[in-house]
């Protein structure tokens, strides 16, 4: 029902708009739009503040979906797995753990992709070991 009423007030609307000094036109049309908008804002009232809308409900993506992207990205990928690596030991055995600097995380991209599994491999156990 709230569809119908938008429309109607919103082709009421534009019939008393494009009426303009024709008043036997534009004020009965002004007033239809004015009693839908009335009814409009009168069950938006009544539903007490659910939305009217509802919104289409997503769930955030699972970490191994978000990792399973990151290693298939390419360079960005890698700054996404070693910011997570980052995040993890923050919130672990290290939190005074300082920001990477931009030089840093070049380089750790640039690795090999053998190269940056060794890396990975090296973080992990010491993280694994540190908790």
């Amino acid at each position: 029902m709230r569809w119908y009423l938008l429309a109607i007030a919103f082709v009421a609307t534009a019939v008393a708009v494009w009426a303009d000094t024709n008043l036997a036109v534009a004020v009965p049309a002004a007033g239809v739009a004015l009693i839908a908008a009335a009814l409009l804002f009168l069950d938006a009232w009544a539903a007490g503040g659910r939305p009217i809308l509802r919104a289409s409900v997503r769930r955030p993506p699972a970490l191994h979906d978000s990792l399973r992207v990151a290693f298939r990205s390419g360079r960005m990928g890698r700054e996404t797995v070693v910011d997570l690596l980052d995040r993890l030991e923050r919130a672990g055995p290290n939190p005074e753990l300082p920001a990477r600097r931009p030089e840093e995380l070049a380089s750790l991209a640039r690795l090999s992709p053998a190269e940056f599994r060794d890396y990975l491999r090296q973080r992990l156990d010491e993280l694994e070991a540190r908790s």
